[in-house]
């Protein structure tokens, strides 16, 4: 069933539990995540970003996302994930994302504000959440070195001005693959909860331990993004294939989607959302 973002935040904001966002912008990734929620009964968001659009079209995973959604058992939420450019992120609105995220984290604190107050008016008004980012959390990238921490005494003012739905948070993690062991700052999340009641969110979350994701459940993150390590098992899958038997896509198709399904499983089952749904 297709259901806002908000609506799931909340959901596990008072039953105190995360829910898993996978970017899964091939049918394998998707099919795999979907399967693992159903076998968990947890409810789940499946999306894409501004920058896999160039592999799938926002067309094409709008498709393929709401017919999971409505053969689904649990709640879904579809999720344009890291929109830089407001042309796509107005587009992924009308055209039926339940959530997006409007990705102004490198801009002044004032251009933010700015930026997202115009772009969730226009959002709610289409029954859509957004997603703001406070803080910068860096990309796999050797130009991003921006790294900026979430201020909790900014937290109050950005969310009250902005009328945001959902706030991620740079408390020490990154995207892609960490070339060292992140440290969380705990404590930074733990002022942040105290400040808020909007969802917050974990980006930079494929490479974190088991732990990290147990405290950052226990200590207020709602929504944990998972994007590099369903990827990854899915493309291993593929080469292993390939590499020892033969090259047929029907044989690889179904060992993509299982790896999908046992990457996202044992992230789900970190998040205290088996059985939420």
């Amino acid at each position: 069933m297709l259901v806002n973002m908000k609506e799931i935040l909340q959901d596990a904001r008072r039953r105190r539990y995360g829910v898993g966002m996978f970017n899964t912008f091939t049918v394998e990734m998707a099919l795999g995540v979907m399967d693992a929620a159903e076998e968990l009964r947890a409810p789940v968001i499946i999306g894409t970003a501004e920058s896999l659009l160039s592999c799938c079209d926002m067309e094409l995973f709008l498709s393929m996302g709401k017919l999971l959604a409505a053969r689904a058992s649990v709640p879904v939420g579809l999720h344009l994930d890291h929109g830089f450019t407001e042309p796509v992120i107005r587009r992924a609105i009308e055209s039926g994302f339940t959530s997006v995220m409007y990705d102004r984290s490198e801009a002044a604190y004032e251009d933010n504000v700015k930026s997202l107050r115009e772009l969730a008016d226009f959002a709610h008004r289409h029954g859509v959440s957004v997603e703001a980012e406070l803080g910068h959390v860096v990309f796999d990238d050797p130009a991003d070195i921006g790294y900026v921490y979430t201020r909790p005494e900014d937290v109050e003012d950005f969310v009250s001005r902005t009328g945001v739905d959902a706030l991620a948070i740079s408390i020490g993690t990154a995207h892609g693959v960490y070339k060292t062991p992140p440290v969380l700052d705990l404590e930074r999340l733990r002022e942040v909860r105290k400040v808020t009641d909007v969802g917050l969110v974990l980006h930079g979350g494929s490479g974190l331990s088991d732990d990290d994701f147990r405290n950052v459940v226990r200590d207020g993150i709602q929504k944990i993004n998972i994007y590099t390590d369903v990827s990854n098992a899915a493309s291993q899958a593929a080469h292993d294939w390939v590499a020892q038997h033969n090259r047929s896509i029907e044989q690889v198709s179904p060992r993509m989607r299982k790896a999908s399904c046992e990457a996202a499983l044992r992230k789900l089952r970190l998040f205290s959302c088996e059985g939420k749904a």
